[in-house]
């Protein structure tokens, strides 16, 4: 598959950032680096998403320096052992896809860039998260803290002006070739779902694994990177785990199988979530799936220019309470009654992260791209239903480019 991104985009990208920030600072952004698996095994690398906006690399452990003046990579010197393992950098290869001319090893790109920042009072980056996110129960990747300190060894009085949000604007209204790449990333995943949910597919698969495999084939055959996110095939009770991951159950002909998976196009990512039977589906479950739909009906009727998410997830809340009181799961449509059985948002930003950046405070503009997503699970029933499309704030309203996915692709009456 031929790139939909050239080195203007990037370029462009890298322009706009220092307009945004109106300030003569040096930016200073860094890409990840490989991170242990086992031994001496790294897990499969992918780039820091902010990184790549602005250059398009996917090496690891590259710094990118602009300056008023000038702008460069630092590319790490690697020994021919490493290089024989992981290959080599490309410089010409670099330089054609970022547009960036000036590609220095670390010696001479860090002398150059402590030179660079000499008389600087302030430089631009990115900050470092904790090393561990307390809610997720995460740990977080060390490559910001380590740039930091860095900076900081190098010029001990240097401040340091965080730019996530700028990048997060920057990020959050799509430009077109952003769309396309998108939209290819949702064709594919939609494509996949629809041959692997099947009648007749469904009726040859026994183990949530086999289902994962055969989307993960489906991705790939159809000239994806692979999945964007690690994949949820949850049958029964394991589709009322939200982040269910393990996809090792067997399939049982009356439990709904909640699908949630998403293709990776040249970096970006869909976002889909289909729940499917392979036999037709109980009055109970058909009742629980027409109330999951009739909230997502009234989330997407509610996406336009200037919708407040914070707002929007409130009158989410007060919709799918009637509903939960109507299938006899609450008494009172109380916040925490609600959240028992809809325990999550309805939507999130949709780009580069599956989970993208985004200011959930400013209102919804033309170019956003956010998923919808509402459910109801049911531990005490092992009843589990999510639909999830991605949806596209247009100029009056939104459309929704997972269109080619019908809700109902398991029949409900």
């Amino acid at each position: 598959m031929s790139s939909y991104f050239t080195s203007d985009f990037f370029a462009s990208n890298r322009s706009a950032l220092q307009k945004r920030l109106g300030t003569t600072v040096p930016i200073i952004i860094t890409g990840n680096g490989l991170m242990q698996r086992g031994a001496d095994e790294p897990f499969r690398f992918h780039q820091e998403s902010n990184f790549w906006y602005l250059t398009g690399l996917n090496g690891p452990d590259l710094t990118l320096v602009i300056t008023q003046k000038q702008t460069y990579l630092i590319v790490p010197t690697l020994s021919a052992e490493r290089a024989a393992f992981d290959g080599a950098h490309d410089i010409a290869v670099y330089a054609a896809r970022s547009g960036i001319d000036t590609i220095l090893s670390v010696n001479e790109g860090w002398q150059k860039l402590k030179q660079d920042i000499t008389h600087a009072k302030t430089v631009a980056t990115l900050a470092a998260p904790p090393s561990h996110i307390k809610r997720h129960d995460l740990y977080t990747l060390p490559f910001r803290r380590r740039l930091i300190a860095k900076l900081k060894r190098l010029h001990p009085a240097l401040e340091i002006q965080d730019i996530r949000m700028e990048l997060a604007s920057m990020r959050c209204t799509k430009q077109p070739v952003e769309l396309r790449a998108l939209q290819q990333a949702i064709d594919i995943t939609s494509a996949t779902l629809l041959d692997v949910a099947s009648a007749k597919a469904l009726a040859n698969v026994h183990h949530e694994y086999q289902l994962e495999a055969a989307i993960g084939y489906g991705f790939r055959s159809r000239g994806a990177e692979g999945h964007a996110f690690s994949p949820i095939v949850g049958a029964g009770a394991h589709g009322t785990t939200l982040h269910y991951l393990e996809n090792s159950g067997p399939l049982a002909n009356n439990e709904l199988i909640v699908l949630d998976v998403g293709a990776s196009v040249e970096h970006y990512s869909a976002d889909v979530t289909r729940t499917v039977s392979q036999q037709p589906i109980t009055d109970r479950q058909a009742e629980v799936f027409r109330a999951v739909c009739a909230v997502q009906d009234f989330a997407l009727s509610q996406l336009k220019p200037g919708t407040l998410l914070n707002i929007y997830e409130k009158d989410i809340e007060t919709y799918m309470g009637e509903q939960l009181q109507q299938l006899g799961l609450i008494n009172k449509p109380t916040h925490t009654a609600i959240r028992q059985y809809f325990p999550h948002g309805t939507s999130h930003f949709l780009g580069l992260d599956t989970h993208d950046v985004g200011n959930y405070q400013q209102p919804l503009a033309e170019n956003m791209v956010i998923t919808c997503e509402p459910g109801i699970y049911i531990p005490e029933e092992g009843i589990g239903v999510r639909i999830e499309d991605d949806v596209l704030i247009t100029k009056t309203g939104y459309k929704v480019l997972s269109s080619a996915c019908p809700r109902e692709l398991t029949p409900v009456q």
